[in-house]
């Protein structure tokens, strides 16, 4: 994950991990070597911390109109 993907996540957005949705709940500071983002899943609740290079935003959904229907 690059510096500008993680700059466009907030405090709150649904975010992946391993394939899972997670709400975005803290970050450790830039100047902490190997930061951590504090998750919450967004199933059952349940807190956890993952490295933030294994974050991924998660995608916008798809617009009916971009869609061949």
């Amino acid at each position: 994950m690059n510096v500008c993907t993680t700059a466009a996540m907030k405090i709150g957005d649904l975010v992946l991990h391993q394939g899972r949705q997670y709400y975005l709940r803290g970050l450790d500071p830039m100047s902490v070597p190997e930061r951590q983002a504090f998750l919450e899943d967004a199933s059952t609740g349940e807190a956890r911390t993952a490295p933030m290079d294994e974050i991924e935003p998660e995608p916008p959904p798809e617009s009916q109109s971009l869609r061949g229907v």
